[in-house]
């Protein structure tokens, strides 16, 4: 009887495995147990110590009186893996404007008209969300791409963070929007750096320092194209 029982629970272990699409090494590692062991326990040719029944319960999602007797179903859901769990997140406007990361383009206020919200990780927003609320541009032009920032990615600008040189920003220069490297002297003068080696530097003179106005860093970037068909 007892052989009988052992070879019962195996079967039923061996059908609920191969049901989970789980393979033997797979759960003789969630078991702490030999692949060959498993298959011992599979086939009834050895006894399962108590212990071993209720992981073996577990990992396959069943009740102990299933994995026992074979009755009643699964005592919860089987789930693999964990339950991935979600981070809290914030809507950001995606604005219906480009920054140019070539020459520059004409200046639209950065309060107009919102083309859409996308939901982010707040965590992802470089830093505070407020007063100001981080928002996206669609860049336009190929300066930026040695930072790799291409022309059609999404970046996400966050105005309460201080830009410090070095960094890259989204500014203003001459009634311009442009997303740049910026670099702070000590003479006053700002550089305006392009990661395209192909592109110059922007250079900005100490007296002209009231015409650029720095919007916020550039925190990510997103690649948000479409690929193209290859047929």
């Amino acid at each position: 009887m007892e052989n009988d029982a052992a070879k019962n629970i195996g079967e039923r272990i061996k059908a609920r495995r191969e049901a989970l699409g789980m393979k033997r090494p797979e759960l003789a590692r969630r078991l702490g147990v030999e692949p060959n062991t498993l298959y011992r326990y599979e086939i009834g040719s050895i006894g399962i110590k108590d212990s071993i029944k209720e992981k073996i319960a577990q990992a396959l999602g069943v009740s102990l009186g299933y994995l026992m007797e074979g009755k009643g179903l699964q005592s919860v859901p089987q789930r693999l893996e964990p339950e991935p769990i979600v981070p809290p997140q914030i809507y950001l406007p995606v604005l219906n404007q480009e920054a140019c990361a070539g020459g520059g383009f004409n200046w639209s206020d950065v309060e107009s008209e919102v083309k859409e919200w996308m939901p982010w990780p707040t965590l992802e927003t470089g830093g505070p969300t407020g007063p100001d609320k981080p928002y996206f541009v669609r860049v336009e032009g190929e300066s930026m791409i040695g930072a790799n920032i291409d022309d059609g990615c999404l970046i996400l600008i966050n105005p309460n963070i201080e830009v410090r040189s070095g960094d890259i920003a989204y500014i203003r220069w001459q009634e311009r929007c442009s997303v740049k490297g910026i670099i702070f002297y000590r003479d006053g003068r700002v550089e305006l750096r392009p990661a395209n080696k192909d592109f110059r530097s922007i250079w900005v003179e100490k007296e002209d320092i009231e015409n650029l106005e720095v919007l916020g860093k550039v925190v990510r970037w997103l690649n948000m194209g479409v690929p193209k068909s290859i047929f």
